[in-house]
């Protein structure tokens, strides 16, 4: 009989103390949250890719247009560095070598007045889609055609990767980028009607 009833006294105390734990909310530390916020990206939408030949130079210029769009809840500030990356091992950096009597014939031809070249779009994005930004990116397009071009976007998220150079050991800081990939079929012909889609788009770090 005493026994019975210390039986019964340690199950009550096990119901109470499940009933105050479930009252409470506490739960196990595994399924505990993170106290730091997910990482957020500005919302970045790539145009095709085209080409463009200067009539009085006779040199050739891809070019592509973006809006980027900020819905993280902060202003964010907008510095982004485009690389193209030709399938032949090249990388070319947005502007590099392209000067700005193309970009303005290029802006010219597009006829859009809200279109910011690589300078004029730095500074501040503004939160919402009603202060979106449009921007222009021309690279060089010199040598052999290609038939596959990767654009790598940096600046659009702060998250980052720490990870061992493979040659050296050291530990480098890799970015979270953007990568758009063109497929471009044939001889590229240099008229702005003629565009070049994207065939893959991913978050990569590099």
């Amino acid at each position: 009989m005493r026994n019975a009833c210390l039986l019964k006294s340690v199950l009550a105390s096990v119901v109470l103390a499940t009933t105050v734990i479930a009252a409470v909310g506490v739960a196990a530390p595994a399924s505990f949250a993170s106290s730091v916020a997910p990482q957020r990206e500005l919302e970045f939408t790539p145009s095709e890719l085209r080409l463009f030949k200067d009539l009085d130079t006779g040199k050739q210029y891809w070019f592509m247009t973006y809006d980027v769009v900020n819905n993280t809840g902060v202003d964010q500030r907008f510095a982004p560095r485009i690389d193209l990356v030709v399938d032949d091992g090249r990388i070319l950096a947005q502007g590099d070598g392209v000067s700005s009597t193309v970009v303005r014939q290029i802006k010219a031809y597009l006829k859009n007045e809200l279109l910011q070249d690589q300078f004029e779009i730095l500074g501040e994005v503004l939160q919402g889609k009603e202060h979106a930004k449009t921007g222009l990116v021309v690279f060089r397009a010199d040598g052999d055609e290609p038939t596959e071009l990767t654009v790598m976007v940096q600046g659009l998220s702060r998250e980052t990767e720490k990870k061992p150079n493979p040659k050296t050991g050291a530990m480098v800081t890799l970015r979270k980028t953007a990568r758009i990939d063109y497929l471009v079929p044939g001889d590229a012909k240099p008229k702005g009607t003629v565009t070049y889609p994207i065939v893959a788009r991913e978050w990569i770090f590099r």
